[in-house]
C-alpha cells in the first residue's frame, strides 16, 4: 500500500488544519455531477496526490436499503458514484471496485441492494468490480488500540485496496445524529456483525466510540459526499427529503463530516463520533481549523432541515452526571421504537434485524410489537422497515419541549 500523502489525521495545511472542498450541484444530471465532483477534486492537491498514488480503489457508497431505488434518496445516488469512478479511471488510472454491506440481514439483501440502488449497473458501465462485502472471505482484526470494538470482523481481502473512498449520503441518523463519511464505513463490517455491534455498544456515546475504533483500524480513506438531496428528521431511511445542492470532498473524512454537520444544523463537536475522532487525533472536527474551498456551510444549509427526534433527549441527559443518568433517569430520557400497527404490513424485517431480540410477533393478534425492557434504542428496525412503520416514541424531554412550543404558539 502506498505511503499516505497526508497524515491519517488529515492535517494537510501548514498550520495543522484540514482543507476540504464544496461545490454546488442542484440536480442529478450526470454532466452536472461530473463537473461538481471534478471541481471538488481539482481544488484539493492533497486529495489528488492520494488518488495518484492509489492503483486499486474501493468506492464505498451508503447502500442502506435493499428495497428502495435512487428516487428514494436513502442510498448514495449512483450518479455520484459514476462521476467519481469515471474521473478516477480517466484522470488517475485507478482500478475501481464498488461495494458495501447493506442494512438488512435478509438472505441476499446486499446483492439486491447493490442492484436496486443502481450500483451494479454503474459498475458495469464504467468497468468496475462489484464488491459485495457479505460474500467476501472474512477475518477478525484484533485492534489493540480500540476502546470497545477490539475484535473487528472485516473482509479478508480488504487489504488489496490501496484506498477506500467513503461516498456517503448527507443524512441525519436516529442514533448517531448524522451519518457521513466516517459512519458510512460501518458497511465494511459484514452481515450480522454490524447489528451485534449495537449489543457491544448500546448507548449513543458508546456506539460513537466503537465507530471511532473501527475508523482507526481501517486502511486509509477519503471522503466524497452526496448532498444534492439530503435527509433530515427521522434519518437515515424515513426522514424528510431536502434539496441541499451540495457535493463535498476531502482527504480528511472527519473534516468533511464536520462541514456536513454544520450544513445540517449541528455543532460538530456535539456530534459524539466527530468529537471522539478529534480527541484521538483521527481528524479535524473544529470548524475554525477547517479551510473550505468553495461556499461555506451556511450557504448550503436549508432553513427547514430538522434534526432527529432523539437529539434533544440525549442533550438533556448530557447535562446530568453520567452516574446519575445510569442509576436513576436513563429510562426517563431514552426514546424507544414503537410499531405503528396501522402501517405495518407484517413483513418481518424489523424482527430479523433487531440485535437485542426486542421485537416479537404476537400470534394471537398477528402483529409485531416491541418489548421495551429489551429495546436498546439502536433503531436498526427503523432503518430497514420498507413501509416506515417503526416510530420513535418521544422521550419525556421531547414531550415537554413540544408542549412548551405549543403553549408559546397559542
Amino acid at each position: 500500500m502506498p505511503a499516505d500523502s497526508v497524515t491519517r489525521s488529515g492535517r494537510s495545511l501548514p498550520g495543522g488544519g484540514a482543507l476540504i472542498s464544496a461545490a454546488r450541484c442542484v440536480t442529478y444530471n450526470q454532466s452536472n455531477l461530473r463537473a461538481a465532483v471534478q471541481q471538488c477534486i481539482g481544488a484539493l492537491p492533497d486529495l489528488q496526490r492520494v488518488f495518484a498514488e492509489a492503483e486499486r480503489v474501493l468506492l464505498k457508497p451508503n447502500v442502506l436499503s435493499s428495497w428502495q431505488g435512487p428516487e428514494a434518496h436513502v442510498n448514495t445516488h449512483p450518479g455520484v458514484v459514476r462521476a467519481l469512478g469515471e474521473i478516477l479511471i480517466a484522470d488517475f488510472g485507478c482500478r475501481i471496485a464498488i461495494g458495501d454491506s447493506c442494512g438488512s440481514l435478509g438472505h441476499g439483501s446486499t446483492a439486491r441492494a447493490l442492484e436496486r440502488s443502481g450500483m451494479e449497473a454503474v459498475a458495469g458501465e464504467i468497468g468496475a468490480e462489484v464488491y459485495n462485502v457479505d460474500q467476501q472471505p472474512r477475518r477478525t482484526l484484533r485492534s489493540e488500540g480500540s476502546v470497545i470494538f477490539k475484535d473487528i470482523p472485516l473482509p479478508a481481502n480488504l487489504d488489496r485496496f490501496d484506498l477506500i473512498v467513503s461516498v456517503a449520503k448527507l443524512k441525519t441518523h436516529l442514533l448517531t445524529y448524522m451519518t457521513g463519511a466516517v459512519k458510512n464505513l460501518l458497511g465494511l463490517v459484514p452481515g450480522a456483525a454490524k447489528k451485534n455491534l449495537h449489543l457491544l455498544a448500546p448507548r449513543p456515546d458508546e456506539f460513537a466510540t466503537a465507530l471511532c475504533d473501527l475508523y482507526a483500524a481501517l486502511p486509509r480513506s477519503v471522503a466524497v459526499i452526496d448532498g444534492v438531496v439530503g435527509m433530515g428528521g427521522r434519518g437515515p431511511s424515513n426522514g424528510a427529503l431536502r434539496r441541499v445542492g451540495l457535493v463535498a470532498a476531502g482527504a480528511d473524512p472527519v473534516a468533511v463530516d464536520s462541514f456536513c454537520a454544520q450544513v445540517m444544523g449541528f455543532a460538530p463537536l456535539q456530534v459524539p463520533l466527530l468529537a471522539r475522532c478529534a480527541q484521538r487525533g483521527l481528524g479535524v472536527a473544529a470548524p475554525e481549523e477547517i479551510q473550505v474551498v468553495g461556499e461555506p456551510a451556511a450557504a448550503f444549509a436549508p432553513t427547514n432541515f430538522a434534526r432527529p427526534p432523539t437529539y434533544a433527549a440525549t442533550l438533556a441527559a448530557d447535562l446530568v452526571p453520567r452516574w446519575l443518568v445510569r442509576r436513576f433517569i436513563s429510562a426517563f430520557n431514552t426514546t424507544y421504537a414503537r410499531i405503528n400497527q396501522d402501517i405495518c404490513r407484517q413483513c418481518g424485517e424489523c424482527e430479523r434485524n433487531c440485535p437485542s431480540k426486542a421485537i416479537f410477533f404476537d400470534e394471537e393478534s398477528r402483529t409485531y410489537h416491541v418489548n421495551r425492557a429489551r429495546c436498546i434504542s439502536c433503531y436498526c428496525c427503523a432503518e430497514v422497515c420498507p413501509h416506515d412503520a417503526v416510530e420513535v416514541a418521544p422521550s419525556m424531554p421531547t414531550r415537554i419541549k413540544e408542549w412548551i412550543k405549543g403553549k408559546v404558539k397559542r
